[in-house]
């Protein structure tokens, strides 16, 4: 799994986003939420690294928050040696 800057402050997040589990966010609100740019998400889309995506249509893109949340819980850590284990293993 890829170390992206915002592993730091993946539980942070995940507490911040509280709301209804099946809403669908768009791009722009997950990018919000998160704190990254869009092209951070479209760029992660692409190369496999971002949080799960569901398309709508052709050019409509949208992240279920439950999905969102369980991905952010992957990516939180208690401190960086359990970090370091997950990486290598």
């Amino acid at each position: 799994m890829p170390k992206h800057h915002l592993d730091k402050r993946a539980s942070q997040l995940a507490a911040a986003g509280e709301g209804e589990s099946d809403e669908l966010l768009s791009t722009q609100g997950l990018a919000a939420w998160l704190g990254v740019s869009t092209q951070w998400l479209e760029i992660g889309r692409h190369k496999g690294y971002g949080p799960p995506f569901q398309k709508l249509a052709p050019h409509q893109v949208r992240y279920r928050r439950s999905a969102v949340l369980k991905w952010l819980n992957t990516r939180t850590y208690n401190c960086t040696s359990e970090y370091s284990k997950r990486r290598s293993a």
